[in-house]
């Protein structure tokens, strides 16, 4: 008896690890995030049981009841909290999604089980607050180069010029803060300001045009392009700068970062008056989308749902051009999982890559759906 006691109080502890990994993984995910609640409270409910058959195993030593208890409490607590800890460290293993993946039709079940009894109201008003929190746990894993406006993009002004020729890239541009260059892109030696230009233009405005971009420009702020998007926030805060240039490991120029692109990293997209309304994500029909070159990759592959991560480019034109080994040209194909991406439009002298056509294979919608 006592033999079969332990046995399946072994088997309840073996289930409750497992459930543990399965909603540390699935917690991952924003849309499985209901079902690791279901999954929690029957885990809750197996330590529970766990607790009971170890009692009935370990009253066979014929122990005071304080010293059975004692006994009990302590090792349901290892279970409790190690199954939490080893759920944290593996949750995003490939063990843990293979998992994750074939529970998932169980876990679906015991989801449909306990909706009758959720407050699906209260889970819609929280969608907001869930989808920030979430927001905030990956803000640390973040850094500028994901968020950065990449080189290419960067609208700058000359040093040696003057404040009339500044003030017309200000409008044609809508941004009230450009980066001054010297010889080139990559000798930066400033930021100016609308605000200064316009102070200038109210104070001194017969000065106004021979007056140099660089004499008003303010000091500007370089950054490693692999910081920590946190850790710029907090410069920023001290330095009391709402730009920063990013630079590579090379010492050039990647790009730039201001404190709207740390925010949105946080809260989502800001759009105000100057913003083009250019979707990064078009969806032309079920199975085929109209994407920027510069969408990122975790952001389309949360569109479609699907995994789409590359150690190397964070891009979705990053993904064509490394999987195709050279620029793209018009019309050039790739395959990736279960995606079909083709070339579509070029901009500027160089050709540069501005969207792709995504067609999603039957396979992929037919499992998306399925889900």
């Amino acid at each position: 008896m006592i033999a079969v006691a332990l046995w399946t109080a072994l088997a309840i502890a073996i289930a409750v690890i497992l459930l543990s990994v399965v909603a540390g993984s699935m917690k991952r995910e924003l849309n499985e995030f209901s079902r690791h609640e279901s999954l929690a409270f029957i885990r809750l409910t197996l330590v529970g049981l766990f607790g009971i058959v170890g009692t009935q195993a370990i009253q066979a030593l014929s122990l005071k009841w304080y010293w059975i208890s004692a006994i009990v409490v302590t090792v349901t607590f290892v279970l409790l909290f190690g199954s939490q800890l080893l759920a944290k460290a593996v949750s995003g293993s490939k063990f843990a999604n293979s998992l994750a993946q074939a529970f998932k039709p169980l876990v679906r079940s015991i989801d449909i089980a306990f909706t009758p009894i959720a407050s699906k109201a209260l889970e819609e008003q929280e969608e907001f607050e869930q989808e920030l929190i979430e927001s905030v746990e990956d803000f640390g894993e973040t850094v500028v180069r994901e968020i950065m406006v990449p080189r290419i993009d960067m609208i700058t002004v000359a040093a040696d010029s003057n404040l009339k020729q500044a003030l017309r890239e200000f409008m044609q541009s809508g941004f009230s803060r450009l980066p001054v260059r010297g010889k080139n892109i990559d000798d930066l030696v400033g930021v100016l300001y609308l605000k200064d230009v316009a102070r200038v233009f109210q104070d001194s405005p017969n000065e106004f045009e021979n007056t140099k971009v660089i004499k008003i420009a303010r000091k500007a702020v370089f950054v490693p392009d692999s910081k920590p998007v946190d850790d710029l926030l907090k410069q920023m805060q001290i330095n009391a700068t709402h730009v920063a240039i990013a630079i590579d490991e090379y010492g050039g120029v990647a790009g730039l970062v201001t404190m709207e692109d740390v925010i949105e990293e946080l809260v989502g997209e800001i759009k105000d008056e100057y913003d083009r309304g250019i979707e990064d994500i078009e969806i032309l029909s079920e199975d085929q989308l109209r994407v920027s070159a510069k969408s990122s990759l975790f952001e389309l592959g949360e569109h479609i749902g699907l995994e789409l991560q590359d150690e190397d480019i964070d891009s979705v034109g990053g993904l064509v051009t490394k999987l195709l080994g050279r620029l793209p040209r018009g019309g050039d194909m790739v395959h990736h999982s279960g995606l079909t991406i083709v070339a579509e439009r070029f901009e500027g002298r160089d050709k540069r890559l501005v969207t792709v056509l995504v067609t999603i294979d039957r396979a992929v919608l037919e499992l998306r759906d399925n889900e």
